[in-house]
């Protein structure tokens, strides 16, 4: 069965542009409907659900957020589609929220369809839905969505003391001395959270850095947390953390 597909952008121009590209894409999949505002975009996922939400963040009479908070309980899974806004692409990402930037990469189209074609637990997304409309209503990012083993874990930034490198993953240490594996790198990280409260120590650690209590001098260098925690600063990053702590 063809993943039935609905889309809602207030321009017309790109909402034809991307049933292009699923077309030649992404032939597994079926466009069931469009909408150019948020009011046709609820009666659309009323009357016709479809697998997968394309939803456009600013249109005319609202955003796709406001959208969200009147549907609630979606039927289907959602994928943002957004021209690039720093303060949303980080809540996205902080929520574990997929979202396409415009103009839109084919490549990257194609991986969010497969991944909604593979499913996901829709009370996780409902989790992540709750977290980021929590963050677009209050206007900065509090919290942080950790996607592990064991299912979602929500935390606040301020209680992360330092993200630890895992190969492809990365440890999240936090204040309370807990640990958990993320399925995200540690250049994503330093992408989501906000710096200069958090930074850079070397090339496998980010601290935050109201939380360095010493500075340790030898061969090499190490940073002292408040947790205990000690982190290695490399040679290239010394200056400025220094200027930082200063």
């Amino acid at each position: 069965m063809p993943l039935k597909i609905a889309l809602v952008d207030d321009e017309p121009a790109a909402r034809a542009a991307l049933r292009q590209l699923l077309q030649t894409h992404c032939p597994q999949t079926i466009v069931v409907g469009e909408a150019g505002s948020v009011a046709e975009g609820l009666a659309l996922l009323r009357h016709t659900p479809p697998d997968l939400l394309l939803l456009d963040v600013e249109m005319e009479d609202g955003t796709g957020f406001d959208l969200l908070e009147q549907a609630r309980l979606l039927p289907c899974l959602v994928v943002f589609v957004t021209a690039h806004d720093e303060f949303a692409v980080r809540a996205f990402r902080c929520n574990a929220i997929d979202y396409l930037l415009k103009p839109i990469n084919p490549d990257d189209l194609v991986a969010a369809v497969q991944k909604a074609q593979q499913g996901i637990e829709h009370t996780q997304l409902y989790q992540r839905i709750e977290a980021l409309l929590q963050t677009t209503a209050i206007g900065r990012i509090e919290r942080i969505t950790l996607h592990t083993s064991k299912g979602l874990v929500f935390v606040h930034i301020s209680d992360i003391a330092c993200v630890e490198s895992c190969g492809n993953y990365a440890f999240v240490h936090l204040t309370s001395g807990e640990r958990h594996l993320d399925a995200r790198n540690l250049k994503e990280y330093e992408e989501m959270l906000p710096y200069p409260a958090f930074a850079r120590a070397h090339q496998s650690f980010i601290v935050q850095v109201a939380l360095v209590q010493q500075w340790l001098k030898g061969e090499t260098d190490d940073l002292v947390l408040s947790t205990g925690m000690r982190v290695p600063v490399s040679r290239r990053r010394r200056e400025m953390l220094q200027r930082l702590l200063k």
